[in-house]
């Protein structure tokens, strides 16, 4: 407790003299050619921010959190994270909740720094708290208050649907904040939403082949990916991730199985399939094993390399 209150003290002191540091710099920067410092939150976003920007001269993107971190929801920024943030002029999140442990250190830090929330427009499903993740609600977040979203499902970027749509409102939050880029990052991000997008066409039509539309997912990584193939997310086989279900609940995730005529049961590599076999098993669902893309080494190609194994996957799952 101590420590952590000893930490935000440091924080404000710390934020208080960068931020009027880097206000009195701003306006310098693109005279003097220092690179425009963006910092992003996740690997997606990362991952989309890198092909927005391209091989554009003079903007540098540094991800902020661990590759290997996953969804961060509660994570606790370290000195060396923060000092990150605090030099930064763009700060790209993903939103919907999944940046909630930023909100209160970013405003003591760096209070003036520019915001991006990807997921700005995106249609949100509720988090799996609600248990019902078809639910929908219209996403508009503004970029001061990603903690205002802490109910909704934040895993849009595993839907090539969605990320597309993010990666539009990176490269025009980017035209925005720096104009005299605004058309290499529009141009850049038609490019790799055009991609996106075919690998999305792709994936709907392999999915279509199946007589039945409902799935079971690991937890609710994937249930955005599922609405925009037109498939139903029926649940979730973890109430919370790395929550196995009790034997009673086992016959219960078998018996809803078995009545909503469950095709497949999506799996992810960061989670053992022990579960989901037995399932299967018992109930004759096919097993899908996808990546969503919440950690690796930030790339370019990371993204699409990964939704091209998803794709594959699809393919041998529904022939």
């Amino acid at each position: 407790m101590l420590k952590n209150k000893a930490f935000m003290i440091w924080l404000v002191a710390f934020g208080l003299v960068s931020a009027n540091l880097l206000t009195a710099q701003a306006a310098e920067v693109r005279e003097k050619g220092i690179p425009l410092r963006i910092v992003t939150t996740t690997l997606p976003v990362t991952v989309f921010t890198l092909n927005v920007v391209g091989q554009t001269p003079g903007v540098r993107v540094e991800m902020l959190l661990p590759p290997n971190l996953g969804c961060p929801h509660d994570y606790d920024l370290t000195p060396g994270e923060m000092k990150r943030i605090s030099q930064a002029e763009v700060i790209i999140v993903n939103g919907l909740g999944l940046e909630e442990f930023l909100s209160k250190p970013l405003k003591l830090a760096h209070p003036r720094v520019k915001w991006i929330t990807a997921t700005e427009g995106v249609v949100a499903l509720k988090g799996q708290e609600t248990h019902h993740p078809s639910e929908k609600k219209r996403h508009s977040v503004a970029h001061d208050h990603p903690e205002a979203e802490a109910a909704l499902n934040g895993h849009a970027w595993v839907s090539p649907k969605q990320a597309a749509l993010m990666v539009g409102t990176i490269a025009e939050g980017l035209a925005r904040v720096d104009p005299g880029r605004a058309e290499i990052y529009r141009a850049n991000g038609k490019d790799y939403q055009q991609k996106l997008e075919r690998l999305f066409e792709e994936m709907k039509t392999v999915m279509g082949r199946s007589p039945k539309n409902k799935v079971l997912t690991v937890h609710n990584s994937f249930d955005y990916l599922a609405r925009d193939l037109g498939w139903q997310a029926v649940g979730s086989i973890q109430s919370a991730p790395g929550v196995e279900p009790s034997p009673r609940e086992m016959a219960r995730l078998i018996g809803m199985i078995k009545k909503e005529g469950v095709a497949a049961i999506i799996t992810e590599p960061q989670y053992s399939d022990k579960t989901a076999r037995t399932l299967a098993r018992e109930t004759g669902a096919a097993i899908l094993s996808l990546e969503p893309v919440a950690t690796g080494q930030p790339a370019a190609d990371t993204y699409e390399r990964a939704m091209k194994a998803n794709l594959e996957a699809m393919k041998r799952t529904f022939r």
